[in-house]
């Protein structure tokens, strides 16, 4: 390397600074999304279907609950009149498509020999209004979904133009917030997209800053006490911070922006990028204290551990492309700029810090004896107990890893719809509040279609619809469910005098089909809200309800049992859809594609090792204690009920591909010992006494900034950095006693 000069490291800088520039301007446009629609998997025949329904009836999501509590009970005329007032208020504001609420909703009523509309409540007229209250405490119809169990609140259903940006949100957000609050209700309560948008997004923000920060001041501690020296903390932190506004920059100009997972990007390229740098300041400042020439040290130092390094980075991001096996395109897409990120992390590493080194001045601690016989002192300790307990870490590590199985047999794929936020987080208490007082938030969506085309309607299709949605009422514990069947039951009771014994179908096919004749001939089919439950063409209908958020777990088996019990159906075929069953199906997907991407990283690296090493004794010595910590960390989920979710499941490829970084560079070190003439022992110790250090201080370094995480609002990055750190710290334990273990047995040299 005779180009290998100052004047080239000069150019190089120089070139890096000009990138540097260019990719900052990109990274300070970065902005953060939510948008769990992208969470579906485009190509997948269930998110087709559930594009189709969309089209025929509408979005099942996009709405918000707005809860006004009457402490007094809301059969009151003063409140019932304020409600109504607060609604026609929020209709005129920008991107509200419709309100539904106890006192705007129309019944269908015999008026003059024909149907016609009347409220549900009487707002003007309290004996009316007494009236009314006993009517709705005798059927089901509005308790709990207009208004809640004990008569005391009521639920605005506010639905919002679709796909809203967030700045559209938020402003529609802060407007609806404010008018309500100015009504003076004597509890308001709000829950639906746009508000959990806006909490998640403001989070998002906060908690990609704060997981910055704290790493940074971790990392120029660990540094500070391991190094001791300004240099070997500044020269770190500016490279990673470089990595880190390049793959913030190539996110803006490839029009990424940071969503929930991204926002581990940046704390991922803080820490792990500093583990290149660490290894190289390493083994540059031992060749210096070996009385190496600074430029020789340098170049012996890229030969040395620039192949190591290259496979660390390279297995590193293999562990993020296997995510690109997923279905979904968020977690493909943080696998992609991830293993990018890396990649780019090792080019600055392995460019710029030489460059640097050969600028600046030796670094006054590489005549600090002390600081250097400290490391060796420990580690000499920790080999000598290794070289003395080999059965011991043996046995050990068969007991976890019999353990670790045995509590991956209590490993379950579970998710809540907002899981992710704090049980102190004030919108998952307006959640449970909803929960509490309705029917749930959580969305039910089931179509019908007819067998025979334009029949939806016939006698017999209705009376199996009507059979299904008891038996879905009692499997999946649904609130009101509206449809078809509902609409039906209210005009039957609009013919006879409005009384609630007759909430219900018609008795008979001649009386339901004159009803059906009727409503046809006054056009009430033409009625757009109830377009939004049945096709144009009378073949296919929508049945439509909510249900307690009760985890992706149970509501499967509610499904298995309420597929179970169905009937026979001739006149109808159906089928489950909506957005919270599909986001439940991606997580089922997504354990299975993880699975298949980790198997695959598992492949790619063995390939990788088998061409370094050209072993296949030296392939399964390097892959067992990468293994050793996924086994245990599935059976730590397993025995303490951590589900498989989008969040925890990410965590075994990315830690696999981490992890496995100390293991390349500890064989690394022992292929040159051993090429070098030395033993089996020997090598052992040198690889030991030489990596050891960088390892175990790396290894404290990823370890502290995945657990700064654990102080997010977001469940799913508390999992993920007290599961990645957990993970870590035990490959470190396997790499530091098993290993070398593993290692005595291969093939000895002559001994020393």
């Amino acid at each position: 390397m005779q180009w290998f000069n100052k004047r080239a490291a000069v150019i190089i800088i120089i070139l890096v600074t000009v990138i540097t520039l260019f990719m900052g301007y990109g990274s300070s446009k970065s902005a953060f999304d939510y948008d769990f629609e992208k969470f579906f998997p485009p190509s997948d025949t269930e998110t087709e279907y559930y594009e189709q329904f969309r089209k025929d009836f509408e979005n099942d999501y996009d709405f918000m609950f707005i809860g006004l509590k009457s402490n007094s009970g809301i059969y009151d005329t003063t409140f019932l009149q304020k409600a109504d007032r607060l609604v026609d208020t929020l209709l005129t504001l920008r991107n509200v498509q419709e309100i539904s609420s106890i006192t705007n909703i129309k019944l269908p009523t015999m008026v003059g020999g024909g149907l016609g509309y009347t409220k549900a409540v009487h707002l003007n007229n309290d004996s009316l209004l007494k009236i009314d209250s006993i009517k709705h405490n005798q059927t089901q119809e509005f308790k709990g979904s207009f208004i809640s169990e004990d008569q005391k609140t009521i639920c605005l259903f506010l639905q919002t133009k679709p796909q809203l940006g967030k700045l559209a949100s938020d402003t529609l957000l802060a407007k609806i917030e404010t008018i309500a609050q100015s009504y003076q209700f004597d509890e308001v309560h709000m829950a639906g997209k746009i508000k959990a948008q806006k909490v998640y997004l403001d989070k998002m923000q906060k908690d990609t800053l704060l997981f910055i920060g704290l790493a940074t001041i971790l990392v120029i501690l660990l540094l500070a006490i391991t190094f001791r020296t300004l240099t070997n903390v500044v020269i770190p932190l500016i490279l990673v911070v470089i990595s880190v506004i390049w793959e913030l920059g190539i996110m803006y100009y490839t029009g990424k922006k940071i969503d929930i997972l991204m926002v581990l990007l940046p704390t991922i390229m803080f820490i792990v990028g500093m583990s290149d740098i660490i290894h190289f300041i390493s083994k540059y400042m031992e060749e210096l204290r070996n009385g190496v020439e600074k430029r020789k040290a340098i170049l012996k130092t890229i030969k040395d551990i620039g192949l190591a390094t290259f496979l660390t980075s390279f297995t590193t991001a293999l562990g993020f492309l296997s995510l690109t096996t997923s279905t979904i395109v968020p977690v493909r897409e943080f696998g992609i700029y991830n293993a990018i990120a890396v990649m780019i992390a090792f080019i600055i590493a392995i460019t710029l810090l030489p460059c640097i080194f050969l600028l600046l001045p030796i670094p006054k601690q590489v005549s600090n004896i002390k600081a250097n016989n400290f490391w060796n002192k420990i580690l000499h300790k920790q080999l000598r107990w290794v070289f003395s307990n080999r059965k011991k870490i043996l046995i050990l590590s068969g007991i976890m890893i019999i353990s670790s199985i045995s509590g991956m047999i209590f490993l379950k794929v579970d998710n809540l719809l907002l899981e992710d936020l704090s049980s102190k987080e004030p919108l998952r208490k307006e959640i449970a509040f909803f929960e509490k007082q309705f029917s749930g938030g959580r969305p039910f969506e089931m179509t019908v279609t007819s067998k025979t085309p334009g029949e939806i309607l016939s006698y017999e299709s209705i009376q199996e619809i009507q059979k299904l949605e008891e038996i879905a009422t009692t499997e999946f514990q649904l609130g009101f469910l509206r449809s078809p069947v509902t609409l039906l039951k209210t005009l039957n009771r609009s013919i006879n005098s409005g009384l609630n014994a007759y909430y219900k179908l018609p008795e008979t096919q001649e009386k339901h089909e004159k009803l059906i004749q009727q409503i046809k001939q006054m056009g009430f089919l033409d009625n757009e809200e109830i377009k939004k439950f049945l096709s144009d063409d009378l073949t296919r209908c929508r049945v439509s309800g909510k249900m307690h958020d009760m985890g992706s777990y149970k509501v499967r088996r509610m499904e298995k049992s309420f597929l179970k019990n169905i009937p026979t159906l001739s006149q109808i075929d159906f089928r489950l859809t909506g957005s919270a069953r599909l986001i439940d199906e991606n997580v089922s997907y997504l354990s299975i594609n993880i699975m298949q991407g980790l198997g695959l990283a598992v492949l790619i690296v063995s390939i990788a090792f088998g061409l370094f090493y050209r072993s296949l004794k030296m392939v399964i010595i390097a892959l067992i204690p990468n293994i050793i910590p996924m086994l245990m960390i599935a059976g730590i989920m397993g025995f303490s009920g951590i589900d498989i979710k989008i969040s925890t499941s990410i965590i075994f490829t990315i830690a696999f591909g981490i992890a496995v970084d100390d293991t390349i560079h500890f064989l690394s070190r022992f292929k040159i010992e051993q090429r070098n003439g030395s033993s089996t022992l020997y090598a052992i110790k040198r690889s030991f006494l030489s990596t050891g250090k960088a390892m175990v201080l790396t290894s404290i370094i990823l370890c502290a900034g995945f657990i700064t995480m654990i102080i997010s609002s977001f469940s799913s990055l508390f999992y993920i950095g007290f599961l990645l750190s957990l993970t870590l710290f035990i490959a470190l334990l396997a790499d530091l006693y098993l290993l070398p273990v593993m290692l005595m047995n291969t093939k000895k040299k002559t001994a020393d």
